[in-house]
């Protein structure tokens, strides 16, 4: 394999540099159409797609025109950093480490995939129908784009999404589905002393959805409930008028989905006996990652083929989301978090580890050709 690390290295602090956050489009354009460069340099077609003003383009590249797709590589272009985020902390490396905004999460895995495929022996390569997508809005729960995903999932064998590893360098196969909602209470004000009973209080409702919705946590079953914000009131003198909470709740098995929305039903249900309005926004939603059929036996060549060149893998389950959940919500057999390995993502002193970056294309590149012997794609 004819990796050049350091040209890798300068193209990473190119694109870390970058502010792309999920709400700068200009930014994640400018990070999908340096990878578009990268791609077309491969002679794949490439196309940014537009989903919206208010984020970037998703990026889909593909070495072919003709269906299905064999493997389809999942990455995201956008950080969870605001603006001026890269020129404060930009790109560097102490001792084995690199850090910067984004660089494991997933700029360096982004990077990665574009290294990947251009490292692929030539038969292999040629034998394949890839497909890559770069979305820029999976920080804020793929709103835009999944769509795109969806499309192109259902079109493939097999799905790789080069999410980052965690530290120990284990991978994902399994992850909660989400539901995440901000509600909006609006209820009657009155003066809390003098006519208390006239007033309608929009944060006794409030409290009252969370007391109920507390009731479907089971963290055996893999279930959760979290009122991550709460808002209302104005002074306490006044019933209040107007309370407003983020709800998040998660969960494993498909069918817990429908326990949620029989709850939100009979909790509206009570507000309107209560004289209390209500506005749902749907602000973040993914079906549970699942272990869908072929899924085990694409989890099975990861293994032996880390046993043979003598790297570590191992699969485990997650509470947090990604785009997996969506390939393997339309039957695609999926590994996620496959990137590079590294750790304390989303914070100020995220890293990537300098040697995973050989290490993880070694494996992909040997699991991509066992896939290939075994004739999955067949």
């Amino acid at each position: 394999m004819s990796f050049d690390r350091n040209q890798y290295l300068r193209e990473l602090e190119t694109i870390v540099n970058i502010d792309s956050g999920s709400r700068n489009p200009a930014g994640t354009r400018e990070v999908a159409a340096f990878l578009e460069e990268k791609y077309r340099q491969q002679g794949f077609l490439t196309e940014l797609v537009s989903v919206g003003p208010e984020v970037g383009p998703v990026l889909v590249a593909t070495n072919a025109q003709d269906e299905p797709i064999d493997l389809l590589f999942i990455g995201h272009t956008d950080t969870v950093f605001l603006d001026g985020e890269a020129s404060r902390r930009p790109f560097k490396i102490e001792g084995e480490r690199l850090y910067g905004p984004g660089v494991y999460d997933m700029k360096g895995c982004s990077l990665l995939t574009a290294y990947l495929l251009e490292n692929l022996p030539g038969k292999l390569k040629q034998s394949l129908n890839i497909c890559v997508i770069h979305n820029p809005d999976e920080e804020i729960s793929s709103f835009y784009s999944r769509e795109v995903i969806i499309e192109k999932a259902k079109m493939s064998k097999f799905a790789f999404v080069m999410e980052p590893s965690s530290a120990d360098g284990s991978m994902i196969k399994e992850r909660k589905g989400i539901e995440k909602l901000k509600i909006h209470f609006k209820g009657r004000p009155s003066h809390a002393g003098d006519a208390p009973q006239e007033g309608r209080s929009a944060i006794n409702e409030l409290a009252h959805w969370i007391v109920r919705m507390n009731t479907l946590i089971d963290y055996d079953a893999g279930v959760s409930v979290n009122a991550g914000t709460i808002q209302g009131g104005s002074v306490p003198n006044v019933v209040p008028e107007h309370a407003q909470m983020e709800l998040d709740y998660r969960y494993s098995n498909p069918a817990d989905v429908t326990a949620f929305f029989d709850m939100l039903e009979e909790l509206q249900s009570h507000a309107t006996e209560m004289e209390i309005g209500i506005n749902i926004e749907v602000i973040g939603k993914r079906p549970p990652m699942v272990d869908v059929p072929g899924a085990k036996a694409l989890r099975s060549v990861f293994e032996d083929v880390g046993k043979q060149i003598d790297t570590f893998v191992s699969f485990k389950k997650s509470g947090g989301v990604s785009d997996a959940n969506f390939t393997t919500s339309v039957g695609v057999p999926t590994v996620c978090s496959i990137g590079l390995i590294g750790g304390a993502f989303h914070t100020d002193h995220e890293y990537v580890e300098l040697d995973s970056i050989v290490q993880r294309l070694d494996l992909l590149t040997a699991v991509i050709a066992e896939m290939s012997r075994r004739k999955m794609f067949c």
